[in-house]
């Protein structure tokens, strides 16, 4: 038999559960009637940008634009065209100045005369702090509603960006200045070492370019403080002249003749495209001629599993004493499952490639941008 006291222990943890739950109920009924009466939490977070982005990134120290999407991705790109349009330009040339200048910076990597000290880490900077590639400096805020739009709001920092875009102007100046420096030193003008480093001054001019006008409009005052050189269109000019003056002889050997005129004249538009004046067969002790360029073209048809042509290209450009400044090579095959004339016409239409875009093309423009080591 239970005590007396203990029956009313029981009775009091009883009436006091039976209080717990009551109270319980009247919270939860309370807090459903506050709920129910107020505006949402996520509502009251919206931030002011969204709004009113001016009231939050005042014109005066922000480049700032608002973008909504269906999803962040769709918001980003819609804040990517406005903010690349706010700098009178577009997505596509912002884009293409930064896959350019990196490049410009791969390709000097380890290159005693030329050090992009500034712009170590400019594409880092890009990757993490923005997707808007070309733009330095660039923060974004995301925010998405209830309703499930998002919204983006893309800014840059007047005096802070002006800054970098500044410095990276100055070294980048000073590197052309040197190139073209050692370009008008060079005797004779008419070579490949005086087209070299005014080609790349002019890609790196151009790049420049699209530094300066970013620049102008986080800073007006930018557009009384233009680089030294000039303008790109003024580095180009003196390339094309500089290219005008050199003439290539092209020499190809191959056993049908037909093929010799293709290939030739493929090797002929890569060097007319960029100004230089070409001569067809020149004689190896020609005058007129600057550079030869010499090419052997071999095919070999392959059958086994399935009927394969090889192709072998060997070629090299030499100046007018003969030796040789520029070599290339390139062994590969075409295959078809059972034509010898098919595999050959692909292998044919492969070397022809070569010479106007493909592989010789970038190994001469790589060649031409190792003479200012």
């Amino acid at each position: 038999m239970p005590y007396a006291g203990e029956n009313a222990k029981k009775s009091i943890k009883k009436q006091s559960f039976i209080m717990s739950g009551f109270i319980y109920i009247i919270s939860i009924f309370c807090l459903l009637f506050v709920t129910c009466g107020t505006t949402p939490q996520s509502s009251q977070s919206v931030p002011a940008w969204v709004s009113n982005p001016e009231g939050t990134y005042p014109s005066r120290d922000w480049i700032a634009v608002v973008a909504e999407g269906r999803s962040q991705q769709q918001a980003e790109a819609q804040a990517m065209d406005s903010l690349a349009r706010a700098f009178r330009t577009d997505v596509e040339s912002i884009t293409l100045a930064s896959w350019q200048f990196n490049q410009i910076i791969d390709s000097s990597s380890g290159n005693r005369n030329i050090a992009f000290n500034e712009s170590q880490n400019f594409s880092q900077d890009v990757q993490v702090s923005t997707n808007i590639n070309g733009l330095i400096g660039v923060q974004i805020d995301v925010y998405r509603s209830n309703s499930g739009t998002v919204y983006v709001c893309a800014r840059m920092n007047r005096r802070e960006c002006s800054a970098r875009y500044s410095a990276m102007i100055r070294e980048n100046t000073a590197i052309i200045d040197r190139l073209l420096t050692a370009a008008n030193a060079q005797r004779p003008q008419n070579t490949f070492n005086v087209f070299s480093r005014l080609s790349f001054a002019y890609a790196l001019a151009q790049v420049t370019d699209n530094f300066q006008n970013i620049l102008e409009v986080l800073d007006s005052s930018a557009a009384n403080r233009k680089p030294s050189y000039g303008t790109a269109n003024a580095i180009r000019a003196r390339m094309i002249e500089t290219a005008s003056q050199i003439t290539v002889g092209i020499s190809v050997q191959t056993e049908q003749q037909a093929d010799r005129i293709l290939f030739t004249r493929a090797a002929g538009s890569f060097f007319t495209e960029k100004g230089f004046k070409i001569i067809e067969q020149p004689a190896s002790n020609s005058q007129a001629v600057n550079y030869f360029l010499n090419a052997d073209v071999r095919f070999e048809t392959i059958s086994q599993n399935v009927v394969s042509c090889r192709y072998i290209i060997n070629a090299s450009l030499t100046d007018r004493t003969g030796l040789a400044v520029f070599s290339f090579t390139e062994d590969d095959r075409k295959a078809h499952t059972n034509m010898a004339s098919e595999a050959r016409r692909l292998a044919v239409r492969a070397v022809d490639n070569s010479f106007k875009d493909g592989n010789f093309s970038v190994e001469f423009h790589s060649w031409l941008n190792t003479f200012f080591n």
